[in-house]
């Protein structure tokens, strides 16, 4: 049977579950009783194309980091395997991506949390070694010359947000997720500054939630999860012209700004701006803060608070005061007279798009392309494989795809497999539009923004 499902003839499936602990033993003893040897398997295949033979005999030993795990009392774990040679206590090896000298001052055999010194460790054999530098993925050798090749993991493509629910403990948080990605390559954490949300990239829920489980019990912190925040954008469709003028008096001296602008888009070119001040009409000193105040405000948008692109603006009028016109005053008239002409320049909202490639058995192709235009998308193109695979080419606004990785796993019964690249923004729709405003105004109105 071992040569069997080491060929891929036989394939055994088991029911169980390891949340709850259920069909583990079941499964953990077929393993032993009727999986194949390492050497059923055949030779480990290298990254130069080579291939390394698992066998004891060599004398050159070689191990594979395929595991690492950050526990509470015993520090940093790593889990390995021998491919060749033999392994004891206190033996020097070289990892192939650092080349940095590694030793092996302990080894382990593990069961549960519990421990066992072992004085050897042959080929095909599975150890744990403490402290470490390595990470999983790395080989280690007597010559620092032979990398086996990496493993491929599944697309870390269920992004999800996360913040400590008490604002305290969000240091507590940060670190713990430092070392859970440390110890699991398809976990990875960034922090989007442009929405201000920490995002959290794993296979699927359920790795997120054994997640944050762990955070729970390991460090008591309580997390709360958040759906992504699209990172829309605001433009203008056409041009427009208005004042802007700031006048206050205070008892001493006031403060006074005024300058007329023409508002016009400028797609694909980001933000123009045009000094056609002529005769003085406002002092040269004074049209810098013009300038500064213009982009002040295009941060904050006019429409649903999304900051705008694509616009050119050129200051074309406008008074000053000898004695209360200042710097400040022109960067608050600038900011009055911008919003002022984008609220007759046809203001609209832009959202992000996502080029996708799906990978989906024949049988399931047409549910996904059914599904991408049910989600605003359109598809470009579709290939096979060769393989019995469809390869659908299709570019979908990136707020319909945040929790795709769960959607597809439905649609194909977790066969299926994507990538996305953002690119581009497009004009939403209007229902979509009107809803972001009036989901901006309600936060104004909370105080929220």
């Amino acid at each position: 049977m071992g040569t069997a499902i080491a060929d891929r003839l036989f394939v055994p499936v088991y029911v169980g579950s390891a949340v709850n602990e259920q069909g583990i033993n079941i499964l953990l003893d077929d393993i032993v009783t009727y999986f194949p040897t390492p050497v059923d398997y055949g030779a480990m295949p290298l990254t130069d194309g080579t291939e390394l033979k698992i066998s004891s005999a060599d004398e050159r030993p070689v191990a594979f980091v395929f595991k690492t795990l950050n526990d509470p009392q015993s520090g940093r774990l790593s889990f390995i395997k021998v491919l060749a040679g033999t392994l004891t206590p206190g033996i020097e090896l070289i990892c192939a991506r650092t080349q940095k000298h590694e030793r092996l001052g302990h080894l382990y055999l593990m069961m549960g949390r519990e421990t066992t010194d072992v004085n050897r460790a042959l080929a095909g054999d599975i150890i744990v070694v403490p402290k470490l530098d390595s990470a999983t993925g790395d080989t280690l050798s007597a010559t620092g010359k032979v990398e086996a090749q990496a493993f491929r993991f599944n697309n870390s493509l269920y992004q999800v947000a996360i913040r400590a629910k008490n604002r305290n403990e969000e240091d507590k948080l940060s670190a713990f997720l430092e070392k859970a990605c440390d110890a699991d390559p398809t976990i990875s954490v960034n922090r989007n500054e442009e929405t201000h949300q920490t995002v959290i990239s794993a296979v699927g829920e359920a790795q997120v939630s054994v997640l944050i489980n762990r955070l729970g019990e390991r460090t008591g912190v309580e997390a709360i999860l958040e759906p992504l925040r699209i990172p829309y954008r605001e433009t203008i469709r056409r041009t427009a012209s208005a004042q802007g003028r700031h006048k206050k008096q205070t008892g001493g001296a006031g403060q006074f700004g005024d300058c007329w602008l023409r508002v016009e888009p400028n797609p694909g070119m980001g933000y123009e701006f045009l000094d056609e001040i002529v005769g003085g009409k406002i002092p040269r000193q004074y049209i810098p803060a013009v300038d500064k105040g213009i982009q002040e405000a295009m941060v904050e948008g006019v429409m649903a608070g999304y900051p705008m692109v694509d616009v050119k603006v050129a200051c074309y009028d406008g008074s000053y005061h000898p004695v209360d016109s200042n710097e400040m005053a022109f960067k608050t008239a600038a900011r009055i007279g911008f919003r002022n002409a984008c609220e007759h320049a046809d203001t609209v909202i832009l959202e992000p798009m996502a080029d996708m490639v799906i990978t989906v058995p024949d049988s399931y192709a047409g549910a996904v392309m059914g599904d991408v235009s049910a989600s605003r998308g359109r598809v470009s193109g579709m290939d096979s494989d060769g393989k019995g695979n469809t390869i659908v080419h299709a570019t979908v606004p990136f707020a319909e795809i945040t929790d795709y990785a769960t959607k597809l796993r439905s649609l194909s019964r977790g066969t299926g497999e994507y990538t996305f690249e953002l690119n581009g923004y497009e004009q939403v729709p209007y229902e979509t539009a009107a809803k972001l405003v009036e989901d901006y105004k309600r936060a104004r109105a909370e105080g929220n923004k």
